[in-house]
């Protein structure tokens, strides 16, 4: 079954039935024009020559011809082709903390903007790899898979806030596994895993999804967001209005306070590099520094069963048309 890439130009067909009309017109306008000089019997004498069916023959060439000139334009397919694409390059997961804590505005404008707007700044700057995204507070949740489609991850990193997780907490080990298992899919690739937090990390035991990662030949790049100086926690209702500071049960103001061994830590042990986040662009070279370290490893996939363009069989009978038309004399001449 014939379908069609640019069905669109069928409108061009339009442009078809004008010529056909103008044609007609300027056919009867000739035999109008002729009548009025001579009688129809005295017009191959007064003329030399008469008007042939042979002229309607060459219209018809040519019409035929602008027909299959559109329908080459429009992109006939049929038939299937199988496409390999070859990809070179790195997996690497973003895995974003979004506690709480991640509100503090000890870095301006504040740990989550800034996070965020790294993560926009590398993708920006990516070409040949895949990206997916992890979000994580008291548990972690997959936003989204591998994929080259950098303007989606763009738009869903924009749009996270602390109020999409309800389980609050800072629990890296399930962070981990959560972009360990999303890694643990993809075919014979180098693997990252950048870790974004502010190390306050409520759940402490990552010994099993450290394993986790290593087994899978992943490494980890940890980013640490804050200062050492404890800060109050910003407060945000789901309508993005400001709600004061978090209170502890006794209504004490809570205070977080950055923290990154556990990160360091983390990253040395799978072979990744720890970074702290000061000035984006900084921060950016180091990380792309240390991304680009790793192996990228060329792999041929199969995309697809695609049909297979078949524009030159009718651009051929259109141009066939075209000549027969060229050679196709407009009147009989009378011989005398």
């Amino acid at each position: 079954m014939i379908s069609w890439n640019q069905p669109y130009y069928i409108l061009l067909m339009l442009l078809i039935v004008v010529v056909l009309y103008l044609y007609w017109n300027l056919h009867q306008w000739r035999k109008k024009v002729r009548a009025q000089y001579a009688d129809e019997d005295l017009q191959e004498d007064v003329f030399r020559s008469k008007i042939s069916n042979r002229l309607n023959t060459k219209i018809i060439f040519m019409i035929l011809s602008l027909i299959f000139l559109v329908l080459a334009l429009m992109g006939p397919l049929w038939g299937e082709e199988e496409q390999r694409l070859k990809r070179e390059g790195i997996d690497l997961v973003f895995a974003l903390d979004l506690s709480n804590s991640m509100n503090a505005e000890d870095i301006v404008p504040s740990r989550l903007e800034k996070s965020k707007n790294l993560i926009i700044n590398y993708i920006q700057k990516l070409g040949g790899d895949r990206i997916g995204l992890v979000v994580f507070a008291g548990n972690a949740y997959a936003v989204s898979p591998l994929t080259s489609d950098y303007m989606a991850i763009t738009s869903f990193v924009e749009s996270l806030n602390t109020n999409l997780l309800w389980d609050q907490g800072t629990n890296i080990s399930a962070a981990l596994q959560e972009s360990a298992t999303m890694l643990g899919d993809a075919p014979d690739t180098s693997k990252a895993i950048v870790l974004i937090s502010d190390g306050e990390d409520h759940e402490k035991n990552v010994s099993d999804a450290l394993e986790m990662v290593k087994d899978n030949h992943i490494e980890i790049f940890a980013i640490g967001v804050g200062n050492d100086i404890p800060v109050p926690i910003p407060m945000v209702t789901v309508d993005g209005w400001d709600d004061g500071y978090k209170k502890d049960d006794n209504g004490s103001t809570v205070l977080t306070s950055f923290h990154g061994e556990m990160m360091r830590d983390l990253a040395e042990s799978t072979g990744g590099s720890y970074i702290k986040l000061e000035r984006v662009e900084t921060t950016l070279n180091s990380l792309k520094a240390g991304i680009n370290s790793l192996e990228k490893k060329s792999q041929s996939e199969i995309a697809s069963f695609n049909k297979k363009q078949q524009f030159q069989w009718f651009l051929g009978v259109a141009i066939l048309f075209f000549f027969i038309y060229s050679l196709t004399p407009d009147n009989k001449k009378i011989k005398r």
